[in-house]
């Protein structure tokens, strides 16, 4: 440090306190060290006191290199300077008072950034219009669920360099990456192997299946005495006395209206109860007429059928599924058809995966209760007459109301109908075929037959 030379008497405007400060003496050419004053000075710049200048910070404080601080610091002092001012806030933190005011101004700015983050470093864009094309685009493309690459990315910038008239524009990779960094852009992998569907779509995705019904339909299981070699289960001898419910569901849960074919020529003189459709047939089964009922009847008349919004109708290739008829009017009224494999019903259709089964439950504990609970007639012979058909059309319609719309939901997702882009249904696929394959997976070992 240099010799401190003693100033005598006070300069115009400083008392007599005086403190060390370094000087330049002009005519010396040489560094020196002046006492001054510094009583409520605020010493930022240069003076000259005849042939001295001098530079106004004090000696005994040691000069500090340049200090960053994070966005979470500057934030704390910002709202100190706030409620107690910038002069306080400088005596508390120890930026001084114009980085205090430049921050205020930037408050905004620094709110964005990070915690941890320092500064904003780094070049700004050349030709900010063409980034900000550029990063409408990726948004528009991401928002369809269309993958970008950092290829797609230049050759995209080129072609708005192009049109932009920017010839000198070469879009390379560094560039690429540096717009990256200055528009919060990174690569992400893919998360799911489906795709991402629009956020109203499950009311217009259905699916619908035959299933096929008896009039008896009693448990395959009965509590006995041990030992017992013959099991005898009663029932009105109608077991194989079918017939067929058309079943639809959406994957937002919402069920259609049951659609229920007998076996008969002509329709009966009773009267059945409200919320299921009942049509006769000879054979009691689906032909070309009797589905092109049901879309009449039920699809088209399904919430958004009317209006003939875009909607998609998943069913098994069952052949009259599949006629030319079937197709024109399902094209006629913006629906896409969805034709599931015969062998792959068990797994895809969510139908058969997860809906029939409950439903079918449902009607065996109704019928099992008519058996023991329920009124009876009786042939003159003797035998138990069957449940008439408006009972057993109220069973279905009931068992179809007790249905649990979170199942009819669980069905499409575990197909892999309706999955948005997330990882919670991944893997029910595959874990129902290794079911139908017979086969125990356990996650990171073999496959046990």
């Amino acid at each position: 440090m240099f010799n401190v030379l003693r100033w005598v008497g006070t300069l115009p405007g400083i008392g007599s306190c005086l403190v060390p400060c370094v000087g330049w003496d002009w005519l010396q050419q040489t560094p020196v060290t002046l006492c001054l004053d510094s009583a409520g000075w605020k010493m930022d710049g240069w003076m000259d006191i005849g042939m001295v200048a001098v530079h106004y910070y004090p000696v005994n404080m040691a000069k500090t290199t340049r200090q960053s601080y994070t966005a979470k610091f500057k934030l704390e002092m910002i709202t100190y300077a706030k409620e107690l001012g910038n002069r306080a806030a400088e005596r508390k933190f120890g930026p001084t008072e114009c980085v205090i005011r430049k921050w205020r101004k930037a408050k905004s700015t620094i709110k964005e950034m990070r915690k941890v983050k320092r500064a904003n470093r780094g070049s700004k864009a050349h030709h900010p219009n063409l980034e900000k094309a550029l990063i409408k685009w990726i948004e528009d493309s991401r928002h369809d669920c269309l993958g970008v690459s950092t290829t797609t990315v230049c050759l995209q910038a080129l072609r708005l360099a192009k049109e932009q008239n920017i010839p000198e524009f070469k879009a390379s990779m560094n560039w690429c990456w540096r717009f990256f960094g200055r528009n919060k852009l990174s690569i992400r992998r893919r998360t799911t192997i489906s795709q991402q569907l629009p956020s109203d779509h499950e009311d217009q995705i259905g699916n619908a299946d035959q299933t096929p019904l008896t009039f008896d339909l009693p448990s395959e299981n009965t509590v006995n005495i041990k030992g017992a070699r013959t099991i005898t289960m009663r029932s009105t001898g109608n077991e194989k006395n079918r017939f067929t419910v058309m079943l639809g569901c959406m994957a937002d849960g919402a069920k259609l209206p049951p659609y229920v074919v007998f076996k008969r020529k002509t329709m009966p003189k009773d009267k059945f109860p409200s919320g299921v459709i009942v049509r006769m047939q000879e054979q009691g089964w689906f032909n070309e007429s009797i589905m092109d009922d049901w879309l009449k009847t039920v699809w088209m008349k399904r919430d958004g059928g009317l209006g003939k919004q875009r909607s998609m109708l998943v069913l098994d290739a069952f052949r009259c599924h599949t006629t030319d008829d079937v197709k024109s009017r399902l094209k006629r009224h913006n629906t896409d058809l969805v034709i599931i494999p015969s062998v792959m019903t068990s797994i895809l259709q969510p139908m058969d995966a997860v809906v029939n089964k409950p439903f079918k439950a449902a009607l065996k504990k109704k019928w099992a209760e008519w058996m023991i609970n329920g009124e009876h007639t009786f042939t003159k012979g003797g035998n138990m007459r069957k449940v008439d058909m408006p009972t057993i059309c109220q069973w279905i319609v009931d068992a179809w109301k007790e249905l649990p719309i979170k199942t009819v939901v669980k069905g499409f997702k575990k197909c892999c109908i309706s999955n948005m882009l997330d990882e919670r249904y991944r893997n029910h696929v595959w874990e129902s075929l290794c079911a139908a394959c017979k086969t125990v997976c356990v996650c990171g070992s073999r496959s046990v037959p």
